[in-house]
């Protein structure tokens, strides 16, 4: 039996938490609806493969997303470094105990994003 993972995040900044993982994370819209009381978009990795999605629903009000992190792996952290904005708040990379390194993020809704390279 195979599974794929979507997690979704509900929030009133539907489009700026949109381009956001766009633009940092080179994903793509898979689906995508707007009708009245229901609009949202469910975005994919470039690559395909369908193993993980992130669901974006627009809602009114804003959530506290404290205590959750969404944690990407890349095989090359230095170059996913390179490609972000100059300006973009971010800390790290810094190398943890067991020898991965991680950088950290914000998006626009708060929630913790940690790009990680290294054990799982």
């Amino acid at each position: 039996m195979a599974f794929s993972l979507k997690t979704k995040i509900t929030t009133p900044r539907l489009a700026e938490t949109r381009d956001y993982y766009v633009r940092v994370f080179d994903m793509v819209v898979a689906e995508e609806w707007d009708s009245p009381n229901d609009k949202g978009v469910i975005l994919a990795f470039r690559n395909g493969r369908e193993e993980a999605f992130l669901e974006i629903y627009d809602g009114e009000e804003a959530h506290d997303f404290s205590g959750l992190s969404l944690q990407f792996r890349t095989g090359n952290l230095t170059a996913f470094v390179e490609r972000l904005d100059p300006g973009m708040e971010r800390r790290g990379p810094v190398e943890r105990p067991w020898g991965s390194h991680y950088l950290y993020l914000t998006d626009p809704n708060g929630v913790a994003i940690i790009v990680y390279q290294g054990g799982l």
